[in-house]
């Protein structure tokens, strides 16, 4: 499979089939003239994102910024090898999420490491998220991060408009799953996810179950997973 072109500087160049097993779905935004923000970073496939980025519009640009949208290990895995191909690269993410995405002691079953059959090698955060929301300026592209908790404590989602003034959500486990040892917490979903509604974004972005196009769409989709969860 290729990576699938969104909008003009917006891709999909990650997930199970595009760059490996386990993958969550990954994004790559252009920002100013030669840079790329990536919305996650999957497993351990770095090597195959970057190869995937080499078959777009996006080919000679460099990653300079990383979000991770919550703490599980198909969403942060290979954060740290992304930090070691790209040393100026700026990662961010939710402080209620922090203490497991950098590997504090006793929150292993955070991150569902286990799952995959791997041990997190916890990367560097540069930017705690504590605002809510919180605008992230890169190279003139605001990215709005809406505080999301329900699926992980710190989970969060990201709003991208374009010149146009599409507007694409990113929302990776708007699906859930909900697990105690996540600290999962539905009523607390449940109001983001109303949230989210509110937003009325053009294109939804999600993290496993794909790409969703139209407010309609994307609408129905969200309050899907809401009566599915008994909302």
């Amino acid at each position: 499979m290729n990576p699938k072109k969104i909008l003009d500087g917006l891709y999909l160049v990650g997930s199970e089939s595009l760059s490996g097993p386990g993958d969550c779905m990954i994004y790559a935004l252009g920002i100013g003239k030669d840079h790329i923000c990536l919305i996650d970073a999957g497993t351990q496939y770095a090597q195959q994102i970057l190869d995937n980025i080499t078959k777009t519009e996006l080919k000679n640009r460099d990653i300079s910024d990383l979000i991770l949208t919550h703490c599980h290990f198909d969403h942060i895995g290979a954060a740290h090898q992304f930090q070691q191909l790209f040393p100026k690269i700026k990662t961010y993410a939710h402080s209620w999420d922090l203490a497991a995405i950098t590997g504090q002691p006793n929150t292993q079953g955070l991150t569902a490491a286990n799952w995959y059959g791997q041990e997190l090698v916890p990367p560097k955060i540069d930017y705690v998220i504590k605002k809510d929301p919180e605008i992230l300026n890169m190279e003139g592209t605001n990215l709005i991060c809406y505080h999301t908790p329900g699926h992980t404590p710190g989970s969060i989602a990201v709003l991208y408009e374009n010149e146009e003034g599409m507007k694409v959500l990113f929302g990776q486990d708007i699906h859930g799953p909900f697990m105690e040892e996540f600290n999962s917490n539905t009523d607390d979903w449940a109001k983001s996810m109303k949230r989210l509604i509110n937003i009325g974004a053009d294109i939804l972005c999600e993290g496993h179950y794909g790409i969703f196009q139209g407010k309609e769409n994307v609408k129905r989709f969200i309050e899907g997973q809401l009566r599915n969860n008994g909302y």
